[in-house]
């Protein structure tokens, strides 16, 4: 089975992370990966978002996130990271999600609540993916929740995953 790994760099927000847990759970992520600096610990708030899928799905972190995308890019997966729109990354293409097609294991790369990914984990990146919205959006409502964001690519990217015939 095709490996789908969700790395999370910086995530905050105690109701974000365990939003994000319960999605990456639900919908059939592999792992799920930690930056340990500036990073929200797994509580009891992470845990009631994230409505006891902490519990049962194993987190991990790590004190050396680059490090950790170097050791995955070397052994041929495919980082792929998310910006909220095409112009916020440099010299990584960005596509549709919808248009995004893979083929090895993947880590999905989910940045900062505010800030995003940082410039050194960008550019670790073979893809951008972006979340295209539906209409022209007004100053101010330009970008999804994190953990809305995460769940659609989410979506997109495990429902290619070939599925186990019984």
């Amino acid at each position: 089975r095709a490996q789908v790994w969700l790395a999370l760099e910086h995530v905050q927000d105690p109701m974000n992370l365990g939003a994000l847990l319960r999605s990456a759970y639900f919908l059939g992520v592999d792992r799920v990966v930690s930056s340990r600096s500036n990073s929200c610990p797994l509580t009891p708030t992470v845990s009631k978002a994230s409505s006891g899928a902490m519990e049962v799905f194993d987190v991990y972190s790590t004190d050396n996130f680059q490090g950790f995308l170097k050791v995955k890019l070397s052994i041929c997966w495919e980082v792929v990271g998310t910006v909220s729109s095409a112009e916020a990354t440099e010299d990584v293409p960005v596509i549709n999600c919808l248009e995004f097609q893979w083929s090895k294991p993947i880590i999905l790369v989910i940045g900062n609540e505010g800030d995003g990914m940082s410039l050194e984990t960008q550019r670790l990146c073979h893809r951008m993916l972006i979340v295209p919205p539906g209409r022209a959006l007004c100053p101010g409502i330009e970008s999804l929740n994190v953990s809305v964001a995460t769940g659609i690519l989410l979506h997109s990217i495990c429902s290619q995953r070939p599925k186990c015939s019984d």
